[in-house]
């Protein structure tokens, strides 16, 4: 087939589509400047952002020690948000390593709206980047014809990209990370792909699966890398934050991991918010414990299941790690849907190989017109409902890739 006819067929069918993007993209920003004006600024348009904001002011005036320590997070956000009419605020946690909170530093001189708008900007200009270099590179080494603004599109305007964006958060890191472990593990690179996997300890949560699988499947050479780059990471948050530092964050995890009321577990897309909903709906006690241990269940199932990891083919690693994934969003303590960002790369890996078909990954992406028409039957409110249909999603995405079909 020619150049212009491959061209051609890739990109007729979807003009319809496009004009859908069209309109979604339009929601997104009607949706968030009715956010801004009904809530203001930083309430929740930004508010993730105001914590690393926050943090970064937090270490330069007291020393990372207090970066974790919520009362002074409680003060200077309250400071911060002030100016725009807030008297009291429930402080916003960041529960991550002294490495990944430096360089928020960055983002201090032009205030928090300067900052978070430099902020929004380049994680914009990286991720567009990083996914037409992403889908350009998979096409040309598959030799598959797609239409390579089609899909970057699909992923940029997906719900999990849009709250991510809307709340000032940081998973376009985490879909890079991704998508390099898995290029590099492909290309027969194990130890950088290890290197990349390491990134992924921006969210240590992500990992719950990924590590057992790799350390039972014998791959070793990725097990390395990520070894490697854990200790480096590791040692320069030590030295970094000291001792008391590291000690303070460690105290924060073990809160975050239980129950910090600014998690917001309602609003996640794994069976913690499960538990969450009963308990709220039906006033049942201990539906949490039930949650967890259908999750360590699944997740553990899912894992004997990924032990044929070492007998596939590179190019198709990534299909096994489709499962993986949404089972760890599925079972994790901590998963909101901007974390399903993480997903991407895998699902754009698919969609072109042919492994996965399209609409999937039209349905994965277009999971935010549950949230268009502004109904939401009480007593819950916010991202539940479309964050219950994700989990839902997910589960399906992962007995279907456990069967090895889509």
């Amino acid at each position: 087939m020619k150049p212009l006819q491959i061209a051609m067929s890739t990109r007729e069918p979807y003009h319809p589509l496009r004009l859908v993007l069209v309109a979604i993209g339009s929601f997104y920003i009607l949706f968030t400047a009715g956010i801004i004006h009904r809530e203001g600024p930083f309430a929740p348009a930004g508010v993730d952002f105001r914590a690393l904001f926050a943090s970064a002011r937090i270490l330069v005036t007291f020393g990372f020690p207090r970066v974790y320590d919520l009362a002074v997070q409680k003060q200077v956000q309250t400071a911060l948000m002030a100016p725009y009419g807030f008297e009291q605020i429930e402080p916003i946690p960041t529960p991550f390593l002294p490495i990944f909170v430096a360089p928020f530093c960055l983002f201090l001189p032009p205030g928090l709206l300067g900052g978070f708008t430099a902020w929004t900007i380049l994680n914009f200009v990286i991720l567009i980047g990083y996914l037409v270099r992403f889908v350009k590179d998979v096409q040309v080494e598959t030799g598959e014809p797609t239409d390579r603004s089609l899909l970057p599109a699909l992923a940029l305007l997906s719900f999990p990209t849009f709250t991510n964006f809307l709340l000032g958060q940081v998973n376009v890191w985490l879909l890079v990370c991704m998508g390099e472990f898995i290029r590099a593990w492909e290309k027969g690179k194990p130890f950088r792909s290890g290197l990349w996997l390491g990134g992924l300890l921006l969210k240590p949560q992500i990992l719950i699966l990924i590590l057992p699988a790799l350390i039972l499947s014998g791959e070793w050479g990725v097990v390395g890398g990520f070894a490697f780059a854990s200790a480096v990471i590791g040692m320069i948050s030590l030295i970094m934050a000291g001792p008391e530092g590291i000690q303070a964050w460690g105290i924060l995890m073990t809160h975050y991991a239980a129950r910090l009321s600014s998690t917001d577990p309602i609003a996640m897309i794994n069976l913690r918010m499960v538990g969450e909903l009963l308990s709220l709906l039906f006033s049942l006690e201990g539906t949490q414990r039930i949650a967890a241990i259908v999750a360590i269940v699944t997740a553990l199932v899912t894992l004997l299941f990924s032990i044929r990891l070492r007998k596939q083919a590179p190019e198709e690693k990534p299909e096994v790690m489709v499962p993986l994934m949404t089972v760890t969003l599925v079972a994790t303590w901590h998963a909101h849907i901007h974390m399903a960002m993480a997903l991407i790369p895998l699902l754009l890996h698919q969609v072109i190989t042919g492994r996965m078909p399209r609409r999937l990954f039209v349905v994965w992406a277009f999971i935010a017109l549950l949230n268009a028409s502004g109904i939401q039957p009480p007593p819950l409110a916010g991202f539940t409902y479309p964050a219950l249909v994700l989990l839902i999603l997910h589960i399906f995405m992962t007995v279907q890739g456990l069967r090895g079909k889509y």
